[in-house]
Formats: structure tokens, C-alpha cells, sequence
């Protein structure tokens, strides 16, 4: 009898715990999806004159992954998508050293994605990474 309270208890206890990270987890995500991300995205935007639909920014812990979904560089060559990138890099790192709140984003990577459908997966056609230098400033990482 006792064994089986000791077991309850054990997996009420752990269930509680469970739940509670599972909030923390969701209301770290929300917190990250701010004004900040979105003043990015619209200034991603304009500097490479896209639609709003087609740029999509989120982050990944230590990664800022900026989207470029159903782009005409798709079928590109991969230099042409190295300048697009190049530019979006730009922006978003400004906006990363601009707010303390980022200063953990090690990388840019710029995804170039085919999406059929909204919220769908996507195939990734290409992807462009730019990486924090010891002096803070953001390189294209060549492999």
C-alpha cells in the first residue's frame, strides 16, 4: 500500500513537473516572437524589397533563422542567393547587436524554403550561415 501511494505520488510529482516546463517552454518561445523579431522582419523586408508573407523570422536559441519561403531565387544559382542573404545578414545583425536581449545569437542562417502551402514544412533549397566573429561581427561561413 505504501509502494503504490510512494508510486503515485512519484508520478503526480512528475507529471506536475512536466506541465510546468512545457509552460515555461511555450511562454519563452512567445516571449521571443516580439516587437523586436517583428521590426526586424519588416526591416528584412524593405531592404530586399520582398512580401511580407515571404520572410519569416524566428529563433532557435543561439540561432536566428530567417526564411525566405517560395522565393524567385529559388531557382537561382547559389552566388544569387549569397547577395539576397548577404543583405538580410545585414539587417538582422544590426538588429542583434542592437538589443542586449540577442546577444546570445552566435548565427544568422538564412533558409531558402518551397513551401505548397501556408504553415506546411517546405523543402529547404538552400541555406546561408553567418557566424559571430571574435570581434562580434557576423561572417558568411563557408563549408
Amino acid at each position: 500500500m505504501i509502494r503504490q501511494l510512494a508510486a503515485a505520488f512519484l508520478l503526480t510529482v512528475l507529471g506536475l513537473i512536466a506541465v510546468h516546463t512545457g509552460e515555461a517552454h511555450a511562454q519563452t518561445v512567445q516571449t521571443q516572437r516580439g516587437p523586436a523579431l517583428d521590426s526586424m522582419q519588416a526591416s528584412i523586408v524593405k531592404a530586399i524589397a520582398a512580401q511580407n508573407t515571404s520572410v519569416e523570422i524566428s529563433i532557435d536559441g543561439p540561432v536566428l533563422i530567417a526564411l525566405r519561403v517560395n522565393s524567385n531565387l529559388n531557382d537561382s544559382t547559389h552566388a544569387g542567393r549569397n547577395n539576397e542573404a548577404n543583405a538580410i545578414a545585414k539587417v538582422a545583425s544590426e538588429a542583434v547587436v542592437a538589443n542586449k536581449d540577442y546577444a546570445v545569437i552566435h548565427t544568422i542562417k538564412v533558409q531558402y524554403v518551397k513551401r505548397d502551402s501556408a504553415g506546411a514544412v517546405g523543402q529547404v533549397i538552400d541555406t546561408v550561415e553567418f557566424r559571430k566573429n571574435a570581434k562580434g561581427v557576423f561572417e558568411m561561413h563557408v563549408s
